[in-house]
């Protein structure tokens, strides 16, 4: 079997899946545990899943198309990325940080499940295609951000604390957004005495804007570049295989036809030049 073969089979990604939920049970594992021998042990078992993220970074790299593809396909980034934490020595500070990078490991689980890849490539899609909803929803904070202030920041004013600045403002209009007990606000207005109808308007239109509208686009747009995403994934399922490595294989394929055929062609010959020449004899 090639390197390629191997690398693409179903039990080198399933042998790789399960070291990565080992390597995640270790790391979970090591913040119950306070003995030192538990500790070292749990450190070893956690070195061979890196000296094994390592080889199989390696084999994927021999079986690559091209060396500019292996390195344009960010997954590869990211695993290079990860190993290379691993190795460095926790050292000069930045021990504490490393330990936390230990728990991006488990995130290689997104590359080796088809199905979790293909979520993510959705929503990394989604964040580069709403950057006019997020225009857009930028424009409603402001206004609305400056409305509150303008109409509830005034000292004395019993929505003054959620409404004195630009920013204290936004931080609300976000509270109300996710409707974290937004009707507190209008029950402590409600308690101080005074009138209710600016204030119900105010927090009913921004719910319908920002539910309604921002949440309903927001959603649109993941669901649209999901059906994208899968279009691609059954086109590059469907497509020929048109990589360095394949190309060379039909090559060589080819030449070993043509060699075939010419070394009949000369056998023919061959055994036709004598019936031939008895003929002219």
């Amino acid at each position: 079997m090639s390197i390629r073969s191997l690398v693409q089979s179903a039990p080198f990604n399933n042998f790789i899946v399960g070291v990565i939920l080992l390597n995640a049970a270790i790391i979970g594992l090591s913040t119950y545990l306070t003995d030192p021998a538990a500790l070292r042990a749990l450190a070893a078992i956690e070195a061979a899943c890196v000296m094994i993220y390592f080889v199989e970074i390696v084999l994927r790299f021999i079986a690559r198309d091209s060396t500019g593809a292996f390195f344009r396909d960010g997954w590869n980034i990211f695993d290079i990325a990860i190993v290379v934490a691993a190795v460095i020595p926790a050292s000069n500070g930045i021990g504490p940080v490393l330990r936390i990078l230990r728990v991006f490991r488990v995130l290689r689980l997104v590359k080796t499940i088809p199905e979790l890849r293909l979520i993510v490539t959705v929503l990394l899609r989604s964040v580069a295609s709403m950057k006019y909803v997020t225009l857009l929803a930028a424009i409603l904070f402001y206004v609305y951000a400056v409305i509150g202030v303008k109409l509830f920041g005034a000292p004395g004013h019993p929505m003054q604390p959620y409404f004195g600045s630009i920013h204290e403002a936004c931080f609300t209009l976000f509270r109300i957004l996710t409707g974290d007990d937004w009707t507190q606000m209008r029950y402590e207005l409600a308690q101080s005495g005074r009138p209710l109808g600016a204030f119900t308007a105010y927090q009913v239109s921004w719910i319908v804007v920002a539910t309604f509208l921002l949440v309903n686009l927001i959603v649109g747009a993941v669901i649209n570049n999901y059906q994208k995403v899968q279009d691609i994934e059954e086109h590059r399922a469907l497509a020929p295989d048109t990589g360095e490595q394949r190309l060379r294989e039909l090559v060589r394929e080819i030449d070993a036809i043509l060699g075939a055929r010419e070394h009949a062609e000369i056998e023919a010959g061959a055994t036709r030049l004598p019936g031939a020449v008895q003929k002219r004899g």
